[in-house]
């Protein structure tokens, strides 16, 4: 008998044994399931904030801040920088020859929570039509958009759920202005719900500014950064720094979701710790319990290798189950369930990358847990066995 059909044969046999063993099979499933659940619940928090961050954005966008600015509330940038940045080559032009640039002030404005009645504070971007047909996730979800000087805003539907007197027809308080919100919008499930939104010479206006913190320019494509970018960084005008938005935001985050996987991962090591253990016990308990079985085989012929891959075949049997208990536990559970992170709420992501992490991880943890009672298996004294039998 050749060696696959020796190892076919072993695995077969033992797993028609696992019904005999049914007890601390369970064991190492939901200790498999607890280590996979654990990991990919935690990992959801940053693959959530990752998602909501990015959403679609446009990978020909590119934005704009001021020279040795941090981020947009550390920016500041002049009428006259937006009209040298507005000229920029490599800026696409819609159907009227419209340069697709916008020009937005970020003023941070405070708001009272549903849940704790706390303040916190959000955002009041300025914008216009060129800002918003850059967003290709923006949708109006009811009421209107505001009107070019007037007092008038509309609210992200993530804000509107956190926030009290942020609804459609309601008066709301900002910085000693009274502004009225003619409507909500969603942005994809990014970012952009979590603000507000009003005329961006309107803003500038009523809040006594003259200068804005962003400018978003919608490249030709992708490609044309570097022209962009060299243009102005060569430009003895201007003092700014130009990004593709998408490594912008990625930055942002990118701190914020490595503490979120450095926590997901030492929990899901501490996890996988304990479900490897139940692992050995489980397979020691199997090699134990089959010692005559694998002498019996040892003594027709069969090799140590065929029997060391019978415990390994025992040990994935089990981790599969494990790791689909685990993933839908976590998928059920979290996904699609809002959370919140330093003040932005988002939803949590059980992504399919996720889930196939999870299985992986789950066969690893079969893996090195079959390594030891599997060396015992076929290591196994053929006759000493047989004799204590």
């Amino acid at each position: 008998m050749n060696l696959f059909s020796q190892v076919w044969t072993v695995t077969l046999l033992n797993l028609q044994g696992l019904p005999q063993r049914l007890r601390p099979s369970l064991v190492m499933i939901v200790g498999v399931a607890g280590a996979v659940a654990a990991t990919l619940s935690l990992l959801a928090l940053s693959a959530g904030l990752r998602s909501m961050a990015l959403g679609d954005i446009d990978p020909a966008r590119a934005m704009v801040l001021s020279g040795g600015a941090s981020g947009e509330f550390t920016s500041d940038l002049s009428p006259a920088d937006v009209a040298v940045i507005a000229q920029a080559p490599g800026i696409r032009r819609d159907a009227s020859g419209a340069r697709m640039v916008q020009a937005e002030p970020v003023i941070l404005v405070d708001a009272t929570r549903k849940s704790s009645g706390g303040t916190d504070s959000i955002n009041l971007r300025g914008t216009g039509p060129e800002g918003l047909a850059m967003d290709k996730a923006f949708h109006l979800i009811s009421g209107r958009m505001y009107r070019p000087g007037a007092d008038e805003l509309i609210v992200g539907k993530k804000a509107e759920s956190e926030y009290a007197d942020l609804t459609p027809d309601s008066h709301v308080s900002l910085r000693g202005v009274e502004w009225t919100i003619v409507g909500d919008f969603s942005d994809g499930g990014g970012l952009g719900e979590t603000e507000m939104l009003a005329d961006a010479p309107t803003e500038l206006s009523a809040l006594s500014r003259t200068s804005y913190q962003t400018v978003f320019a919608e490249l030709e494509k992708p490609g044309a950064f570097a022209r962009f970018n060299d243009a102005l960084s060569t430009n003895p005008q201007l003092s700014v720094v130009a990004r593709p938005y998408q490594a912008y935001v990625a930055g942002q985050v990118q701190q914020l979701t490595g503490v979120l996987n450095f926590v997901a991962y030492l929990v899901g090591a501490v996890m996988a710790a304990g479900a490897i253990f139940a692992a050995l016990n489980t397979l020691y308990s199997a090699v134990d319990a089959r010692r005559r079985e694998i002498a019996t085989l040892r003594a027709i012929g069969f090799g140590g290798f065929a029997v060391l891959a019978s415990v390994v075949g025992e040990a994935v049997a089990l981790a599969i189950p494990g790791a689909i208990l685990g993933a839908l536990l976590a998928w059920v559970v979290f996904n699609g369930h809002q959370a919140e992170v330093a003040g932005v709420p988002y939803d949590l992501a059980v992504s399919p990358g996720l889930l196939v992490f999870g299985l992986i991880s789950a066969l690893a943890v079969a893996l090195i847990g079959a390594v030891l009672p599997g060396i015992r298996a076929a290591r196994l004294p053929v006759a000493a066995a047989l004799r204590a039998t």
